[in-house]
């Protein structure tokens, strides 16, 4: 019997830690930030450097050429996070988030990175439907 209740109140106590941390990223969502590709290379190496083989890795210097690196017009679709926290604000501020990069797919990867368990590091990063429509649309570039 003893072991039982204690078989039963290690189990409540896991189930009540995985809800509440689980609410807490959730809740703490709205607040995440962008961190940059160096920091996903540190467990994903792999990625980043396949990443420097697209053709996303190099579109910021499309509007560099053209003397457009400064135009808000163009900037969401050519750096990561333009305007938001840890995004791009400048090439001279923020350089290193120049290009689109696995924040852009994904989204800010602050809190992926402080994610207890192997289940909320998986729940804090996305990828939305119709994420690519936002710049390859018509409307917003001539080449699309």
């Amino acid at each position: 019997m003893k072991k039982i209740i204690i078989t039963m109140t290690t189990g409540l106590l896991v189930f009540c830690l995985f809800v509440l941390s689980t609410a807490y990223l959730r809740a703490e969502k709205e607040g995440a930030t962008y961190v940059g590709m160096e920091k996903c290379k540190e467990c994903h190496p792999e990625h980043v450097e396949s990443y420097y083989s697209w053709k996303y890795s190099k579109n910021f210097r499309i509007i560099q050429m053209r003397k457009k690196d400064h135009d808000p017009n163009c900037l969401p679709c050519h750096v990561t996070g333009y305007g938001q926290p840890g995004g791009f604000s400048s090439v001279e501020e923020t350089p290193g988030m120049a290009n689109k990069q696995c924040e852009t797919c994904h989204g800010p990867a602050s809190l992926h990175l402080k994610a207890p368990t192997k289940l909320e590091h998986q729940e804090t990063l996305t990828v939305p439907k119709n994420l690519c429509t936002g710049c390859h649309s018509g409307h917003k570039h001539p080449g699309y």
